[in-house]
């Protein structure tokens, strides 16, 4: 059964008049999927969707909830979904390994990297050298476990010696505080601010950065396939439209973007997530980069240094070109990607 927790949908027919079914007829649909639950990381596109940017372009846009970074791939390759959002490093890996799914990045969301590894301060796990030998927790689709072994080459210790512990995304940061897990990996925007909920203050989090340690990669963005970014090029464009609009709403206001996560997910915490919408933009969105040349104005050197990394690491069968993994070609023009 699909619930609101779960999914959002456009609209619904009943008490509409008929222009305004007709008109809903004529919009284009689409499933897009999120990377994590419904929270303040994922307010742009919960506005988008809450406040009629995806409608504005003429899209009804089903909007999911995910289970993690490294699902996204799969699951859009799959045909689950069109179009999501989702961990660049996992789905150039993906590709790598699957080159005939075609998937691609259309629009580079986040630019700072969100990854992080936490523990209780004052433990014996001080930096990362300290890991090894101890258990960490994190669903198996974790971007920051999936991007694991990319930090411990950044930052010099064996990612073998590391016991992982597979759980669900609702058990990870309870494990840290019940003393069942040594650390955890994730977004500082979900595993800070959920330790924060359980009681854990910022202060007795150690909290490791993966770009800390040298980590160039890029972040989240907006992940569909060519074979359907071709076909449907102006829903790709409405979505990456829509999905900026919704960024620049967080820059500018985000207590207002978290407020439609609340109208979406009546469960939730609104102080908290107006916390975690601030974290998302300060640490993932607002980069030196972006205040300079707006969203999605990716690198090439940067791109290519990233690629060069994960594919040491991962061992790819073959590498992909940058330009297999990502295009500019649906991304409005940059004077509507300027935030400030």
């Amino acid at each position: 059964m699909i619930t609101r927790r779960s999914t959002l949908v456009a609209g619904l027919g009943a008490g509409l008049s008929l222009p305004a079914l007709q008109a809903r007829a004529q919009m284009r649909s689409t499933r897009f999927t999120l990377d994590w639950a419904f929270s303040g990381a994922s307010a742009f596109a919960i506005a988008a969707h809450r406040l009629g940017y995806f409608r504005d372009e003429g899209i009804d846009a089903r909007v999911t909830r995910g289970f993690g970074s490294g699902r996204v791939p799969v699951d859009i390759a799959g045909g689950a979904y069109d179009i999501g959002f989702g961990d660049f490093s996992s789905m150039a890996k993906f590709v790598a390994e699957n080159p005939s799914t075609g998937l691609i990045c259309v629009m580079m969301t986040f630019d700072g990297l969100p990854l992080v590894c936490v523990s209780r301060a004052g433990g014996p796990i001080r930096e990362p050298k300290d890991l090894e030998g101890k258990r960490l927790a994190a669903p198996e689709g974790d971007a920051g476990r999936q991007i694991f072994p990319v930090f411990a080459e950044a930052a010099g210790f064996d990612a073998s010696k590391v016991n992982w512990i597979s759980v669900s995304p609702e058990l990870r940061e309870p494990m840290l505080v019940r003393g069942q897990a040594d650390a955890i990996t994730g977004f500082v925007s979900s595993a800070v601010i959920s330790l924060e909920g359980l009681g854990v203050a910022r202060a007795q989090q150690n909290i490791m950065r993966y770009r800390d340690y040298g980590v160039p990669l890029y972040s989240n963005g907006v992940i569909t396939t060519r074979r359907y970014a071709e076909a449907n090029p102006d829903i790709v464009r409405g979505i990456v439209r829509g999905i900026s609009r919704g960024v620049q709403l967080m820059v500018r206001d985000p207590a207002a973007a978290a407020a439609t996560v609340k109208e979406a997910e009546p469960l939730v915490d609104l102080p908290l997530e107006t916390r975690r919408t601030q974290i998302v933009v300060d640490e993932m969105i607002m980069t030196d980069h972006v205040k300079a040349n707006g969203l999605s104005a990716v690198v090439p050197a940067r791109l290519e240094a990233g690629l060069g990394i994960l594919e040491k690491v991962y061992r790819f069968p073959r590498r992909p070109a940058a330009s297999e993994l990502y295009t500019d070609a649906y991304l409005p023009p940059r004077a509507d990607r300027l935030v400030a």
